[in-house]
């Protein structure tokens, strides 16, 4: 899903619309939403004058919990993805000031960790076991700020070493582990070159997150990546050809984000049964309601409803894998 409100859902969530997406994604078989919060930082947590995260304020746990509720009487569960990487993008982050905090949450400790402590592990304990939540996601394509392993955010000196980001992972990945043991945390690799050993390198398995974290217990319990046939690696990373065994990875994996269009050579209405066949764990297509950019190579709209119908031949096919715990 993404977003309503590019990085402004909260405050004052859209509940109406929430509730209409939930119900859709339920009647089509869908058993779980992703959700961007904070995004680019421009709107949410704040910084003090110091730079470091404001804490989270009752009125933001309030509008979370608005949102779990809707989701959960639908009967879906929400992941949360926290952040992105506009937040190193001045194209996406517009506030230079916002612009130089983020890129100090990400690479000084005292700022990491005052974000910890002010933010999410209140946010998490907040949380913790709160019907409707499904996941926390710690990043969306955070390689986009790498500055050392393909990164694309403008100017490109605002990018940082890959490491910043592993270990900006397995800090926050550590913190929910710790004020909710039994939360689910995964983080979105831009594609498989950047998550598959086999065929690139994995910047997000345990060994590499804990090297650069030394948390140990800041390890991610499921993958997820991106898929898009025009900019991904094309065919060579593509999940549509491979299956999910292909990747040699240690974990369970969700394709993350890729367009509802023919893709190599898989037809539109064929995308979810596709990915389940090739025994992915889960699929979430790119997205409910805003129009890509940029788009895929055919023209096609990919905005709801054009998920509808792949994923209720998924349903269709088979009713039974689609009830997530």
């Amino acid at each position: 899903m993404a977003w309503f409100k590019f990085a402004s859902d909260i405050p004052s969530p859209q509940i109406d619309k929430f509730t209409a997406l939930f119900k859709n994604v339920k009647a089509a078989g869908g058993s779980a939403v992703r959700w961007w919060f904070h995004t680019n930082g421009m709107v949410t947590p704040g910084y003090d004058a110091s730079g470091k995260a404001k804490p989270i304020s009752a009125e933001n746990i309030a509008d979370l919990k608005k949102i779990l509720d809707a989701a959960k009487a639908e009967g879906v569960g929400l992941v949360i993805s926290i952040w992105s990487f506009g937040m190193l993008d001045s194209g996406q982050t517009s506030d230079a000031t916002v612009l130089a905090n983020n890129k100090l949450l990400l690479e000084n400790d005292v700022n990491r960790q005052a974000y910890i402590d002010n933010v999410l592990t209140p946010m998490v304990t907040a949380l913790k076991g709160y019907p409707g939540l499904y996941a926390w996601e710690i990043f969306n394509e955070p390689e986009g700020m790498s500055s050392d392993n393909g990164g694309w955010t403008n100017p490109a000196g605002s990018r940082t070493p890959t490491v910043n980001l592993q270990k900006t992972a397995n800090w926050f990945t550590s913190a929910i582990h710790t004020a909710d043991p039994a939360a689910l945390v995964t983080s979105s690799a831009n594609n498989f070159a950047t998550l598959s050993p086999s065929h690139g390198k994995n910047l997000w398995s345990d060994s590499a997150l804990t090297t650069a974290g030394g948390k140990a217990n800041g390890t991610l319990d499921l993958y997820q990546v991106h898929y898009y046939n025009t900019y991904s690696g094309a065919s060579a990373n593509s999940p549509f050809l491979h299956p999910a065994s292909y990747w040699g990875l240690d974990k369970k994996v969700v394709i993350g984000e890729f367009w509802t269009d023919l893709t190599d050579g898989v037809a539109s209405a064929d995308l979810y049964t596709t990915l389940h066949t090739n025994e992915y764990a889960g699929a979430w297509a790119w997205q409910y309601v805003s129009v890509d950019n940029p788009p895929p190579s055919s023209g096609a709209s990919t905005i709801w409803p054009a998920m509808q119908a792949p994923m209720n031949k998924l349903k269709a096919a088979s009713p039974a894998d689609l009830t997530c715990p």
